[in-house]
């Protein structure tokens, strides 16, 4: 076994065990948007983040008990509680199924064995690729074709497979928008509304 899968191995381990701190923790420097129970939405970043939950520093200091939704770059989006506030930022535990904690720790794994961790986010909108990606393009027609997601954010795609005109509208599955650019063999689309924060994540289904 390479030392890589035994890096995910241990980390998938590591995720089944329930109980405070006994999950890996990986100090990590990810930027990410956080939707509390009460309507509030606000930047914030990690400092450092395990399949079971993460620490996490913003100008918003929520408090002990409150549902979130933290959008993090390179991640998606997680749902969680509040479990503890400081002066320097609160914690907050994971909920999430096993086979979710289980991604968890294979995206960490991952970021480290890439040496990611730390860096700051080079694009403006955090991107994903999703589990599922292929998707049909629907045409102003009516016509279709298949194409295949290059990446996803919240607010536009880029597909391989085939190329539109700058400035046509498409329908992505079931989500509209409009071609912004080409690319090689591809384009990218920008939607019509945002995907909500708390339905983002690499599961997302266009």
């Amino acid at each position: 076994m390479s030392s890589f899968a035994s890096s995910v191995a241990r980390a998938r381990k590591l995720a089944a065990i329930t109980g405070k701190r006994k999950h890996i923790r990986v100090g990590a420097k990810l930027a990410g948007n956080a939707l509390l129970d009460d309507g509030l939405e606000f930047s914030c970043e990690t400092t450092d983040v395990s399949a079971g939950g993460m620490a996490l520093v913003a100008r918003v200091s929520p408090r002990v008990g409150q549902r979130i939704v933290i959008y993090l770059e390179l991640i998606g989006g997680l749902n969680g509680e509040v479990v503890r506030v400081s002066d320097l930022g609160f914690a907050v535990a994971f909920h999430a199924t096993l086979r979710k904690r289980d991604k968890i720790a294979t995206q960490l794994t991952w970021l480290n064995n890439r040496d990611l961790l730390g860096q700051e986010s080079l694009r403006a909108q955090d991107r994903i690729v999703p589990t599922s990606r292929r998707c049909r393009a629907t045409f102003a027609n009516g016509d279709w074709s298949w194409t295949e997601v290059v990446d996803l954010s919240r607010s536009g795609v880029a597909l391989t497979g085939i190329q539109l005109q700058v400035g046509s509208d498409v329908t992505i599955g079931t989500t509209r928008g409009k071609v912004v650019r080409l690319l090689p063999n591809g384009f990218a689309v920008e939607f019509l509304r945002r995907i909500p924060m708390e339905q983002f994540d690499g599961d997302y289904v266009l």
